[in-house]
This record gives structure tokens, sequence and C-alpha cells, in this order.
């Protein structure tokens, strides 16, 4: 969970979501953004912290990425009702087939990254658009 583009689009979902509602978790497989980027190519400002402090919980696993079982449980453990993959099929869907085949919660949708449907059985909605999925091709 660094700074990409997905990070600056969607950054004000984590800021402005009703907390009575929503119990919000991030799941960061990533490392944080190096000093001298954040300092010279995001203008000093660290998205990473940022968002993790409207957040109610921010996990940071990149110790369990190498397991796609230890990550399912983990995140299972946590009791998430919904599971949303910001990557989707980028870096070839390594963690969107691997980790949410293993269903580690009981909705799952992908996220902007990937626009297109994967045809998974395992991912039950899709964050997309008209232009790439037309609503006749349902």
């Amino acid at each position: 969970f660094n700074s990409k583009a997905v990070l600056y689009l969607s950054q004000d979902i984590f800021r402005f979501y009703d907390r009575s509602k929503i119990e919000m978790h991030i799941f960061s497989l990533g490392p944080p953004d190096n000093k001298h980027f954040i300092a010279a190519g995001m203008g000093g400002v660290d998205w990473r912290k940022r968002v993790a402090g409207h957040v109610d919980h921010f996990h940071d696993i990149e110790h369990l990425k190498g397991s796609h079982i230890d990550m399912a449980r983990y995140i299972h453990e946590q009791g998430i009702h919904i599971l949303i993959e910001w990557d989707g099929y980028a870096r070839q869907g390594e963690r969107a087939q691997g980790l949410m085949a293993l269903r580690p919660a009981p909705i799952q949708i992908l996220h902007q990254e990937y626009l297109g449907t994967s045809g998974a059985t395992y991912v039950d909605y899709i964050f997309t658009d008209k232009i790439t999925s037309p609503p006749e091709s349902k």
C-alpha cells in the first residue's frame, strides 16, 4: 500500500466514509515509499501515512506476502465481511487469484486497477464501467 494511481484516485474514500456504519481495515502487502521519493516525487506527502490515519485499522502484512493461505487466514481472523482487492489482476493476478480463491471474506470485490471481469466464481463484484463491461454483456 504505497503511492500509485489507484491510491491517488481513491484516497478520499478513506477520508469520508461513515465510521458509524463501516469499520475500515487496510491490509498492506508492500513496503512504505522511500523517504527520498516522498520528499522529491510526492512533494513531501506520504500517502500511506495519510490514508492509514483515516481508517480504523491499518495492517502491515508484508511478512505474509509469500503465503496466500497465511494472508487469507489473517484477513478471515479479523472478521472482514467485504474484501476489496485494489490491485486486481496487476502483477499477473497473483494476489487476486491466490488470495481471493481461498475466500477469506464472504463478499469479495475487484477494484479499479483491472476493470474487466475475471470470470472467477470467487469474485462477487467488480468496479467497472460501461465501456469495459457493456451492460448487454452480462
